[in-house]
């Protein structure tokens, strides 16, 4: 059997650059290919999965993770059949996570406040450290906020689907315990799409999981893989 490969795709940011301690924590363990998006292009869920498929190629020995908005491409990536050994979702969904943001989301200007300065108790709501501040400077000066903007309201849009027969492939969850932005049942829905689901909740951390919590998820993430690779 061929080297397991782990394949990150980001969160909302798209820039991949938000991954540097997860990669710095996982160190040589495994091949790891880091998946970015357009910074200045509004691209759809079905035209991300295409950029992604451009950039990968899939096979049984691929796991996937989505953080947080790379929920719904890793879904639209398993609609369309990519073969893959297990995918984990970390503080991510597969439909919007508060249901209510969709009105809200086609209202605001979301636009204004990609560059504004966060404010302190937005920050302490987040879990933002001074390191991650650092590391979010230049993921927002890269990106344009219409592009933010639109993906925060493919969220906002973003609806359970049907699905005639769940998933096989093993599914797991690395689940930020004070996550106030995705909520548990977030992680228990995708209990109906998956026919496996394990759920690990990493306790002192928020939203932005991999980035304060690199250590946790990185030692979650060999435990998962090398179980994986031993496994017949």
């Amino acid at each position: 059997m061929m080297a397991t490969k782990l394949v990150l795709l980001p969160g909302l940011d798209g820039t991949g650059l938000l991954f540097q301690p997860l990669l710095e924590a996982l160190g040589a363990a495994f091949p790891v290919q880091v998946i970015c998006y357009p910074p200045d292009q509004c691209l759809s869920v079905e035209a991300l999965a295409a950029q992604v498929r451009a950039q990968v190629t899939f096979d049984i020995d691929t796991v996937l993770l989505a953080e947080s908005f790379s929920g719904l491409i890793a879904v639209e990536l398993l609609r369309q059949g990519i073969p893959l050994r297990s995918v984990i979702f970390c503080a991510s969904f597969a439909s919007a996570p508060h249901p209510w943001l969709l009105k809200l989301a086609m209202h605001l200007p979301l636009e204004r406040w990609w560059r504004l300065p966060l404010p302190e108790s937005l920050l302490r709501l987040l879990g933002i450290d001074a390191r991650l501040q650092a590391l979010l400077k230049p993921v927002r000066e890269q990106v344009l906020p219409s592009v933010a903007a639109y993906r925060l309201r493919l969220i906002a849009a973003a609806r359970p689907f049907a699905l005639a027969q769940r998933w096989e492939i093993p599914c797991h969850y690395l689940r930020a315990v004070n996550d106030w932005a995705v909520p548990e049942r977030c992680a228990n829905e995708l209990r109906r799409y998956f026919y496996h689901v394990e759920i690990t909740r990493i306790a002192q951390s928020g939203h932005f999981l991999l980035q304060t919590q690199p250590a946790a998820c990185a030692a979650v993430l060999k435990r998962l893989i090398i179980t994986m690779e031993e496994s017949p």
